[in-house]
C-alpha cells in the first residue's frame, strides 16, 4: 500500500475517489425536504427487521431509499438507463453504428445513457414520492405536510441526487481509480453488510454470528476463486500464417492462436435472475391495497430448495444465451481466412468454423453449471449455518462481484503506473 501511495498520480486519483466516495455517503444519509425524518427512520429501522424483503431494498440502496435521502435512489437509474440503451443498441440501427463508430460513438452512447439516467432518476424519485403521500412506504404518512409542494420537495432532490451521484461515477471512472459504477456500488453495500451480520449477533447470539460469518468468509473465498478461474481461463486455438515471398523475401509464418475464453458473462446472469425473481415482491408491495403478501415469490425465501433450485437453472440458462453470441466461429472464420491464417490440420472457411464451434461447445460446456452453483453458494452456505440468507445471501454475491470489478480496474491502474 505504501509503494501504491507514493506514486503522485496514484495518490492523486486515490485522494479524489475516497472524497467522492465520502460525498456519496453523506448525501445517502442527508434527508430530503419535507420529510419527517424521526418518524421515517423508525418505521425504516422497523420495516428492515420485519420484512426481510424490505432489508433487501435497504441493503441494495445504501440504506437510503426507505428514508427518502437526497442520494436514495443510489445508481439505480444509472443501471436501468445503461440497460435501456443496451437493448436500443442492439435494436436500432442507428444506436448500432454508433456502438460500431469507436471511440467517439461510445462516448456519445455514454452521454445518452447519462441523460436517460436523470430521466429514470426523476421518474423514480416521482414514484417513490407519490408512494410516500399515499401511505404505501413504510410506517404511513411520512411526509411532513400534504399538497403537491409535499410530494415535488423529495421528487425534485432525488432527481438531483441522481444527477450528482452521475457525476460522481463519471468522475471516479475518468479521474478517480475504477470503474466509478463498481466503486459507489461496493461502497454502499459494505456500509450496510456489517449491520446485518451485528443484527444477526443481537438476534441469535454469538455461535450464530460465528457460524454466519465463517459461511459469509468461506462464501466469499469460493465466489472469487470461481469467477477469477473462469474469468481468466481461456482455451488457445493455434493459427498458422501462410508464407509469402516478395521479391527474394519471405514474410508471414508466424505462429499465434485464437483465445477462447470458458466465460463471457461474469455474474451479470446471477445478478440479472435475482433482480427478476424478486420483482413479484416489489410489485405487489406497491400495488395498491396489496398489503404485505406472503406467496412464494412475492416473499421468496433463499434458502428454500425450490428457491434455488430455481435460480441454478435459470442462471445456467442465462449464461449459455449470453455467451452465446460472445464469439462467432464464422466471423472469426472468415476473417482468418481474408489474412491467410488457418488452423493446422484444419481447411479454411467452413471447415475452420465448425472446428472453432466444437473447441467453444466443449472448453464453455461445464460453464454453466459453475455459475449456477456460485449463485446459490452464498444462500446455501448461509442456510446450512442457521442464518436466514434472503438478504445476506444476496449481499455476499454482490459484494463479490463489485469487488472483483473493483479490484480489477484498480490493478489496471497499478499496472500502468509501474
Amino acid at each position: 500500500m505504501s509503494g501504491f501511495l507514493r506514486v503522485s498520480g496514484l495518490r492523486a486519483k486515490f485522494s479524489l475517489t475516497v472524497l467522492a466516495v465520502v460525498l456519496y455517503r453523506l448525501g445517502q444519509n442527508l434527508p430530503s425536504p419535507g420529510v419527517d425524518v424521526r418518524a421515517l427512520r423508525a418505521a425504516a429501522d422497523a420495516a428492515v427487521r420485519d420484512d426481510r424483503f424490505y432489508g433487501l431494498i435497504d441493503m441494495l440502496s445504501g440504506g437510503g431509499l426507505l428514508r427518502l435521502s437526497v442520494l436514495g435512489l443510489g445508481v439505480f437509474p444509472y443501471v436501468a438507463a445503461s440497460v435501456v440503451v443496451q437493448l436500443l443498441v442492439v435494436t436500432v440501427p442507428r444506436m448500432r453504428a454508433l456502438a460500431a463508430a469507436g471511440g467517439a460513438g461510445a462516448a456519445r452512447i455514454q452521454r445518452y445513457v447519462r441523460i436517460l439516467a436523470v430521466v429514470m432518476g426523476a421518474l423514480m424519485g416521482t414514484a417513490v414520492a407519490v408512494a410516500a403521500a399515499k401511505g404505501r412506504l413504510p410506517g404511513g404518512d411520512v411526509l411532513a405536510g400534504s399538497g403537491v409542494g409535499t410530494v415535488l420537495a423529495p421528487a425534485g432532490a432525488m432527481t438531483a441526487g441522481t444527477l450528482v451521484t452521475t457525476w460522481l461515477m463519471r468522475l471516479i471512472s475518468s479521474r478517480g481509480l475504477g470503474d466509478g459504477l463498481a466503486v459507489l456500488f461496493f461502497v454502499q453495500l459494505a456500509a450496510v453488510f456489517p449491520g446485518l451480520l451485528w443484527r444477526v449477533r443481537q438476534e441469535e447470539g454469538t455461535g450464530a454470528f460465528a457460524a454466519t460469518t465463517a459461511a459469509v468468509l468461506v462464501s466469499v473465498l469460493l465466489v472469487i476463486v470461481a469467477v477469477l478461474v473462469l474469468d481468466r481461463a481461456e482455451r488457445r486455438v493455434p493459427i498458422q500464417y501462410a508464407r509469402r515471398m516478395i521479391g527474394v523475401r519471405r514474410f508471414g509464418g508466424a505462429a499465434t492462436y485464437v483465445p477462447l475464453r470458458l466465460d463471457h458473462a461474469g455474474l451479470v446472469p446471477a445478478f440479472t435472475m435475482l433482480a427478476l425473481l424478486h420483482l413479484p415482491g416489489l410489485a405487489a408491495r406497491l400495488w395498491p391495497g396489496g398489503g404485505r403478501p406472503d406467496g412464494l415469490w412475492t416473499s421468496p425465501d433463499q434458502g428454500s430448495v425450490w428457491f434455488m433450485v430455481v435460480l441454478f437453472v435459470s442462471v445456467a440458462v442465462l449464461s449459455v444465451l449470453s455467451s452465446a453470441g460472445a464469439v462467432d466461429p464464422v466471423r472469426v472464420a472468415d476473417r482468418l481466412k481474408r489474412e491467410g491464417a488457418f488452423v493446422p490440420g484444419i481447411r479454411p472457411g467452413r471447415p475452420t468454423a465448425d472446428y472453432l464451434g466444437y473447441v467453444r461447445l466443449r472448453v464453455t460446456a461445464g460453464t454453466p453449471f459453475v455459475l449456477g452453483l456460485v449463485a446459490v453458494l452464498p444462500s446455501a452456505a448461509l442456510a446450512l449455518a442457521g442464518d436466514q440468507p434472503f438478504v445476506t445471501g444476496t449481499c455476499v454475491l454482490l459484494l463479490a462481484g463489485a469487488g472483483l470489478r473493483t479490484a480489477g480496474r484498480i490493478a489496471d491502474r497499478w499496472g500502468q503506473h509501474i
